[in-house]
């Protein structure tokens, strides 16, 4: 994994550490750091699409994040897209647990 990949991959894992923490939010491609960099190519050489051969994170924990996200009532934007229940906190952390295991051995602990 090149340096770039491995910044944009660590800075992920830190919108997911927060969002399990329950300080921030998930705004799809607009803060994710992977999508940023490799999406406009079709997500080729994301290391969740050599994980997955899936584009848009198809595969992942995150679909059934957002696929939850749906059961909450939410009366403004800014609502959306946090940890609200306690299924919430686990699908945000498997999200996590998932984006950690794409990291090279060296940097799992």
């Amino acid at each position: 994994m090149n340096k770039k990949t491995l910044r944009a991959l660590k800075k992920s894992i830190k919108k997911w550490e927060k969002i399990v923490a329950g300080k921030g939010k998930d705004k799809g491609g607009e803060n994710c750091a992977l999508c940023k960099l490799f999406a406009e190519d079709e997500c080729v050489d994301c290391p969740v699409y050599i994980k997955t051969g899936e584009c848009g994170c198809g595969d992942t924990p995150y679909i059934e994040w957002r696929s939850h996200q749906s059961y909450h009532f939410y009366t403004t934007e800014e609502e959306a897209f946090v940890v609200k229940c306690p299924t919430c906190k686990e699908l945000a952390q498997k999200e996590l647990e998932f984006l950690k295991s794409l990291l090279p051995e060296e940097y799992q602990k």
